[in-house]
């Protein structure tokens, strides 16, 4: 079963995603706000800025963003940072009515440190038909058609198998789970830790430690996400486990690469330059702390936003890590 996409947001996450749903028999849309890339991309059929390499199919139809583009399609998928995401959903507002509306946007609420669907309900309505796209994917890969399996997580899209089979080929696979706020934690919360694991390696401090730093990140992952709602089973998912391992342990990733860089000895400001763009981990762990989602209750999360912005020297808190009060190890 084919549909009708519009992905909003051209960087390298959303051009991959538009690969494999061309792939799928859809017919796919991309736009954004950045209409001199857009136009690029458009000429040039590559999009030379966060995706270079990949020729796109003349099929896939690039555009400047218009009402007109989500009255045609049945599902709009938006692929911007957190910073820019709640711009996206009130520019797509107007013309959404009963389509579904997905994001793949992996972060928080900057203003409160909530979950984006809290936003959504807030700006749009409770009754939208909305989703969550999650899981371990690196854009690269998804483009080159690497296999790879990802999350669909809604509670409100009636029709959602048929959407998932939409979606999927036979180089994606897109599982189904009706705990978008365990979905939504585990993609938003694994970029902190992945930071975590990279300052790690760049420490040298070896396998055995990246091992025990990333086994308790999830279980501070697990820790806010229980008393919201989510599932432990979420967790232990794709949403989970799975992208934690991928973005902890791959060069590919961004999050992971930024720690490399700090843990290495290069300031903050020095690491975000080498990268294009700011991870979103950055993002997080500073709205998560700076309105009290996160605190010194959860170390391995908040030790990144010590060394990120309180000037900590990531060598002395690693050593702090080890000397923490000993305590049984599932007590949260």
């Amino acid at each position: 079963m084919s549909g009708s996409f519009l992905i909003f947001g051209a960087g390298a996450w959303g051009t991959a995603l538009s690969i494999q749903l061309l792939k799928s028999n859809n017919q796919v849309f991309l736009s954004s706000f950045d209409e001199v890339n857009l136009n690029q991309i458009k000429k040039d059929r590559e999009n030379k800025k966060y995706l270079p390499g990949f020729k796109l199919e003349k099929e896939l139809i690039v555009q400047p963003f218009s009402e007109k583009l989500v009255e045609g399609v049945d599902s709009i998928i938006v692929c911007v940072k957190s910073p820019y995401f709640k711009d996206a959903v009130l520019t797509l507002k107007n013309g959404l009515n009963d389509k579904n509306l997905i994001w793949a946007t992996k972060g928080f609420d900057p203003n409160s440190g909530g979950l984006l669907s809290s936003m959504v309900a807030e700006e749009i309505t409770t009754e939208a038909k909305t989703a969550i796209l999650s899981g371990p994917t690196f854009a690269e890969e998804l483009a080159a058609g690497k296999p790879a399996a990802i999350t669909l997580a809604t509670k409100v899209i009636d029709n959602s198998v048929s959407l998932a089979e939409s979606m999927s080929n036979e180089s994606l696979r897109v599982y189904l789970s009706s705990d978008p706020i365990g979905v939504q934690l585990g993609g938003g919360l694994k970029n902190i830790v992945a930071i975590a694991a990279g300052i790690s390696d760049g420490l040298d401090l070896g396998a055995n430690a990246k091992a025990a730093l990333v086994t308790r990140g999830l279980d501070e992952i697990c820790a806010l996400g229980l008393p919201l709602g989510a599932s432990e089973k979420t967790f232990m998912g794709l949403s989970g486990v799975g992208d934690l391992m991928l973005s902890s342990y791959d060069d590919k990733s961004r999050n992971r690469k930024l720690g490399l860089s700090i843990g290495g000895g290069l300031s903050f400001s020095d690491a975000v330059k080498l990268q294009n763009g700011t991870p979103e981990g950055v993002h997080a762990i500073k709205t998560l702390v700076e309105n009290g989602v996160v605190s010194n209750k959860h170390p391995v999360l908040y030790s990144v936003y010590e060394v990120l912005y309180s000037g900590a020297n990531s060598k002395v808190v690693a050593k702090e890590l080890m000397q923490r009060p000993i305590k049984e190890e599932g007590l949260r």
